[in-house]
């Protein structure tokens, strides 16, 4: 089977030839930036390339397409939009505005950014606020200047898989705007707020779903979106406020997108987040990423045996402890595992769980693929 036939089969919950390898297909399965430079170096592979970030407040690295084809992944990212809207991100200041009129800072010692400031921070903030604050034009899409003829050359050139990097995040980009422990409590307190908040980003994205996917939708097979639901230890919010507050609209995004082009939607949520694997499922989500496995109640076998038949999963492979600090031999035992509890029957892509911090080894990341291929025949 080629890439694109072994992808789309294990989505479809059918055992391929073998189990898929992402790695640097979607926003949420590369690596910083200065992992990207280790492992070209240790590769001895474009070290006279500049890297090429794939989105700015986490310093995620583009990796190279011969690279990915070295490696044997199975995956592109196509990245049709800056994800994020970053206005003066030209001038390489610490402190960068998007259009959201929000500003992040720029972090050394995390090696990222995070929001210092927005128009809906603070105690005064109502609905009326929400309604008068400049939004970004929803009919604006001059950032697809080019996009068809790039997602087409994709096309061409390969047999991977081709994700389009949406990041059309309903949740993060609502709770980023209002300051995160406001947008909590007022989820409780002052509702009405947050769904006027909600209201306004869901049009947004609707709207670009729609102009993107009329652009790309004829070349691309996954649609990448996302909405962390999930922290360490439970759920962000009650699965009763979910499906108040967020799924209406969710189900509203996830309709627009299947209904604009032939695609599966790939939905990224970290965190303990299986209590709403159900939910997720009915509103349309194909493929659940990244599997947090060091989460709470996010046990892969247990996953297996109980959405199984209603998700492919897509990651899995412990990025807390094992990746960045286990051993080669630690890292084949974990890619085995993850593929024992999660490959049989299909619907299992192996992946990283999220994004690899710089820490990480390159001989681990290596490992990691060769495991993958190895432990993943069917």
């Amino acid at each position: 089977m080629n890439s694109r036939e072994r992808v789309l089969a294990a989505i479809a919950h059918k055992e391929a030839d073998r189990v898929p390898v992402d790695f640097g297909g979607s926003l949420a399965t590369s690596l910083h930036t200065q992992g990207y430079a280790k492992l070209k170096k240790y590769l001895n592979m474009n070290l006279d390339k500049e890297i090429k970030v794939a989105r700015g407040r986490a310093q995620l690295a583009a990796i190279d397409y011969d690279l990915q084809d070295t490696l044997g992944v199975d995956c592109r990212m196509l990245l049709v939009k800056a994800p994020d809207g970053w206005i003066n991100s030209d001038d390489h200041s610490d402190i960068l505005v998007d259009e959201f009129g929000m500003e992040w800072k720029k972090y050394e010692d995390i090696g990222s950014y995070e929001t210092v400031s927005s128009p809906l921070f603070g105690p005064e903030v109502t609905v009326e606020t929400v309604k008068n604050m400049k939004w970004p034009d929803p009919g604006d899409t001059s950032f697809l200047a080019g996009a068809r003829e790039k997602a087409e050359q994709i096309r061409k050139s390969t047999d991977k898989a081709i994700i389009a990097n949406l990041a059309l995040q309903i949740n993060t980009q609502s709770n980023k705007l209002r300051g995160f422990e406001d947008y909590l409590a007022d989820m409780i307190g002052n509702p009405a707020l947050i769904e006027s908040i909600m209201d306004r980003v869901t049009e947004l994205y609707i709207e670009r779903a729609k102009a993107i996917l009329k652009e790309v939708g004829d070349f691309v097979d996954i649609v990448y979106v996302g909405d962390d639901l999930g922290t360490q230890i439970g759920p962000m919010f009650s699965l009763n406020t979910y499906r108040k507050l967020l799924k209406p609209r969710q189900k509203k995004l996830f309709e627009v997108i299947k209904s604009a082009a032939d695609v599966k939607i790939f939905y990224h949520s970290c965190g303990a987040c299986s209590v709403f694997i159900d939910d997720l499922a009915e509103i349309g989500i194909d493929i659940l990423n990244p599997v947090q496995v060091s989460a709470a109640g996010m046990d892969t076998k247990e996953l297996k045996k109980k959405y199984g038949d209603k998700v492919c999963f897509w990651g899995a492979v412990d990025t807390q402890r094992v990746l960045p600090f286990g051993t080669v031999a630690e890292v084949k035992d974990e890619v085995k595992r993850r593929i024992e509890d999660l490959a049989p029957g299909g619907g299992y892509v192996c992946a990283s769980v999220h994004n690899l911090r710089p820490e990480v080894p390159p001989e681990n990341i290596l490992a990691m693929i060769e495991a993958a291929k190895e432990y993943g025949v069917y």
